[in-house]
This record gives C-alpha cells, sequence and structure tokens, in this order.
C-alpha cells in the first residue's frame, strides 16, 4: 500500500516541498531510501527503524522503498526523519488518518525521541506559505516557532505521542501563540556615559545609529575605538517583529543555531584572520557568513588594514545591495546582509601618526603602501571617516568629571529620528536612510536653496564620485532627522561634510 507524508527543506532561506511517498512489495526486508539522498540521511533509516521498534511497531519484512520528491534536489537533512515514520505507519496501517493538511519535521533518537532540528522558524514560515494547517515539529524547537501566527503548532517530545493521537484519539499538546518583545539590556552593553571625552565620536556614531550609516574610526592604539564600536549596541532602536522574525530565520539555518526568538540586535566582531568564506558565507553546505549574522545589527572589523585583501573586497556588493548570492557548483542562495559597518584601523603601520605619547617614524613609502591596503571601492562605501583622538589622562583619572550624553539619551535621539524616517520612508522599502536608491534621493529628499548651493560647491571642491555624492546627501538628511527636521539646512550639509573624505591617512 502506498503511503504519503509530508515534509520540507531548505536551500539557504528558500524553502522546498518534500513528498515523503512510502511503498513496499515482495522481496529481501530492507528499507531503502531514494530522491538523491546524503549519507545524513541514509543513516536515517537505522534511527527509524530502531524508533519505530522501541515504539512498539513490528517491522514488516518486506521491500519498503521511501522516495523523497522531488528526486533532483539533494536531500541533506535528519529532519525528514519524522515524515518518513509517519509515512511507514500509514503503509503499516498502524495509523489511519488523513495527514495531508499537516506537515512533519523531526530527527528521531533511537528510542522514538524527537531531537530538535535546524531551520525550524523558516520552514514553519514555508509551511504556512504552503497552505498547510497543521505543524509537527520538535518540542525544543518551539520557542523558536512561538510568534508564528496562521497555523496550528503542536510540539512533540516523543512519537509515542503521535500514536496515542492517531491510534487513541488523545490530544496533542498546542503551542500558544506568544507576542513579540524586544529585549534590549541597556545595562549588559558598553554605556557611552562611561567613555570619557570623544564627543565628536559619539555624534558621529549616533548619526550612524540613525541613518544606518558605515563609519570608520580611524586613531593611535589606545585611543578607545574598540570601546567606542562595542557601545554602539547601546543606542540601535529594539527590534521590530519583522526584523527579529528575518534575524532568527538566518540563525536557524546557520552553524550556530537557535533554541528561541532573537529579541536583540546583533554585533558582530570577527577576527581579521577569517576567511572569506566565514565573512560572506559558503562552504559545503552554503552557511550564512558573518555579514549575514550581522544583518539589522552592527558588523565591527578591528584592525581594518589586517584583513585579508580579498576578504575586504567582497563586501563591495553587500555593502551596496544589502545581501549576498553566493553561487557554488552545487547550488546558490541568497542571504539578507543589511548590516551597519563600523571599521576600525590605526593612522599609520607603527600606529603613533597622530599620538603625543610616541614619534610615528613611519617613511612616506610605508605610508603609501598602508593606504593602498584598502581600495577605493571601499573607501567610497564609508559614509563617515572619524578620527579619534586619545584621550587627555587627567580626564580620566578626574572621577568628578562627567559626560554629556549618556547611551539612554542618545538612544532617545535615534528612537526619534527613526520615527521620523518610518513616516518619510513608507512605501520605499527601506528602513533607513542609507538604504534610498539615488532615484529615490532625487525624489524624496528636499533641499533648502542655500544647502543646495553648499552642495555644488562640495561636489567639486571634494572631488566627489556619484556614490560619495549621494551618501553625503543620505548622511545629511539623517543629521536632519536627528534634529527633527523635515528637509535638509545648509548647517546639516555642513555638519555632513567633515565626515566625507577620499582617503584615511
Amino acid at each position: 500500500m502506498l503511503a504519503r507524508s509530508y515534509t520540507a527543506t531548505t536551500q539557504g532561506l528558500n524553502p522546498i516541498k518534500i513528498e515523503v511517498e512510502v511503498d513496499s512489495n515482495r522481496g529481501m526486508p530492507n528499507l531503502i531510501i531514494i530522491g538523491l539522498p546524503t549519507k545524513a540521511v541514509l543513516e536515517s533509516k537505522e534511527r527509524i527503524t530502531a524508533a519505530l521498534i522501541n515504539c512498539g511497531i513490528r517491522i514488516r519484512c518486506r521491500r519498503t522503498v521511501v522516495n523523497l520528491a522531488p528526486a533532483d534536489i539533494q536531500k541533506s537533512s535528519p529532519t525528514f526523519e519524522l515524515a518518513i515514520a509517519i509515512g511507514m505507519l500509514k503503509m503499516y496501517k498502524e495509523i489511519n488518518i488523513n495527514t495531508d493538511d499537516t506537515i512533519f519535521f523531526g530527527e528521531l533518537s533511537l528510542d522514538g525521541e524527537l531531537k530538535p532540528i535546524r531551520g525550524a522558524l523558516p520552514l514553519v514560515i514555508a509551511a504556512k506559505q504552503m497552505g498547510f494547517d497543521k505543524v509537527i515539529l520538535p518540542a525544543a524547537n518551539k520557542k523558536e516557532v512561538s510568534i508564528i501566527s496562521g497555523i496550528t503548532i503542536y510540539p512533540l517530545n516523543h512519537l509515542r505521542e503521535y500514536l496515542a493521537f492517531a491510534k487513541k484519539g488523545k490530544p496533542l499538546p498546542k503551542l500558544v501563540n506568544e507576542k513579540f518583545k524586544s529585549h534590549h539590556q541597556l545595562e549588559k552593553l558598553i554605556n557611552f556615559e562611561d567613555i570619557y571625552g570623544q564627543e565628536n565620536v559619539k555624534q558621529a556614531l549616533t548619526i550612524a545609529a540613525a541613518g544606518g550609516h558605515n563609519v570608520l574610526l580611524i586613531g593611535p592604539p589606545g585611543a578607545g575605538k574598540s570601546m567606542l564600536a562595542q557601545a554602539m549596541n547601546s543606542i540601535l532602536p529594539p527590534l521590530t517583529e519583522q526584523e527579529a522574525v528575518e534575524l532568527t530565520a538566518i540563525y536557524s539555518v546557520s552553524k550556530i543555531g537557535v533554541d528561541s526568538l532573537i529579541t536583540q540586535r546583533p554585533f558582530r566582531s570577527p577576527h581579521h584572520t577569517t576567511s572569506h568564506v566565514g565573512l560572506i558565507g559558503g562552504g559545503k553546505h552554503l552557511y550564512p557568513g558573518e555579514i549575514s549574522l550581522a544583518h539589522r545589527g552592527v558588523l565591527f572589523l578591528d584592525e581594518l588594514t589586517q584583513f585579508d585583501r580579498r576578504c575586504l573586497e567582497t563586501l563591495r556588493q553587500p555593502l551596496e545591495d544589502r545581501q549576498i548570492t553566493i553561487v557554488r557548483a552545487h547550488g546558490s542562495v541568497t542571504y539578507p546582509a543589511a548590516f551597519t559597518l563600523i571599521a576600525a584601523a590605526n593612522p599609520c603601520p607603527c600606529g603613533w601618526q597622530e599620538s603625543s605619547q610616541k614619534i610615528c617614524r613611519c617613511s612616506q613609502f610605508a605610508l603609501e603602501q598602508y593606504q593602498r591596503k584598502l581600495s577605493g571601492p571601499i573607501l567610497d562605501r564609508i559614509d563617515l571617516f572619524v578620527r579619534v583622538k586619545p584621550v587627555d589622562l587627567k580626564k580620566i583619572s578626574d572621577f568628578t568629571h562627567e559626560n554629556k550624553f549618556s547611551s539612554s539619551q542618545l538612544k532617545q535621539q535615534v528612537v526619534l529620528a527613526r520615527n521620523l524616517q518610518s513616516a518619510f520612508l513608507a512605501g520605499l522599502n527601506c528602513s533607513t536612510n542609507s538604504e534610498l536608491s539615488s532615484q529615490q534621493v532625487r525624489q524624496k529628499i528636499k533641499f533648502s536653496p542655500a544647502a543646495k548651493q553648499l552642495l555644488m560647491k562640495a561636489a567639486v571642491n571634494l572631488n566627489l564620485t556619484a556614490r560619495g555624492y549621494f551618501r553625503l546627501i543620505k548622511v545629511a538628511q539623517t543629521i536632519a532627522n536627528l534634529n527633527q527636521h523635515p528637509e535638509i539646512s545648509k548647517l546639516h550639509l555642513a555638519e555632513a561634510l567633515p565626515y566625507r573624505q577620499d582617503s584615511f591617512l
């Protein structure tokens, strides 16, 4: 008797519906899985057989064939095991209920326990889009999918629970949807209040947080570049529900995995020895890289000039398109990568060019070689070039010194600016000013007459590229938003101009 059940898999974040067909006939007793399975899937037959036996099901002495359709897509996940077990139970007539409106996800242990799976969130969202009414998945994944509504989710701990439902009508545990709540634990983050001085850098990072702009911090060792960058998350606005779902879906299919919905913006800081695959993603299973794991958050590249040049050049397209398409011989995937880049670099090879503590002895040739480590196209994608000067030790030792702004005050400014942006960007498929296209900049952004004149002079005097020209406008628009102005004035543009330069030296 032919039996069917349904499951799904993902290629990157793209879902693929899998139809599980189970049939048996006379022949040597064996369980055969076809449909382009990998070794991980082929090993599933031992787990499925043991799980059924330990749940009291007698395995028939027949030749059983399991087909995973479509057959031209490689199957590499143990997520199918529960669906295969249900198909075998239907074929054995151990259960006689209709499962056409139900999709099954789960890896089985030898005793029938359901183990957590990778990619539960995108799979459940896909099941809803495919028209299924019910989802059966491991209870360990329930926190991850608890926010999804519009589909009934049954989190199970053991295969016996479904057998009791199918045979005896015992009700299944039903997942209760939770309302999304963004958690922003400021006390666990570095507070700008604890960083002495550096008011110009704090202002630049506030602009970056409000508009999603990329920043390059340039200064000698010990000036506080890393600490300032790490404090960036303390002034970012809370995640929205849509952003949280996007981010959790990425982590769910990554090597890291998740056990609940992500409710805080990510801060990723890969070491400068990371490979280009680790940075942009890829590998055998086409996992997301650091730029995608930093989606809707911050990607901090400390010691920028020490990164491999090939790694940095791979950032060109993601910085522009806010996504990355990875194409390999065995497939292609697209991951979102809407991150804010914060980079830090020393001003020269020895690092002491702008320091009052030590003398820089770098030759002009060494300085030129050092500058060439960052290409023009990469520098052209930086919105804010910020000099970080060493703080006077007298200020640090003065315990009565008070900073002008705390993270909570700066965050309030950022949230107000983002609220103004939301109304301004409504219907444009953008969440921040930095995501505006050149056409949208021309159509939407308004200038005062004095600001227009200053912009034309600055474009000529600074010898800006077309990209640099539009990035300057977007930074000025963010400054206007922070000041709660609907259009760019001459003062807003004048504040944005010092951040725009062609060289980091």
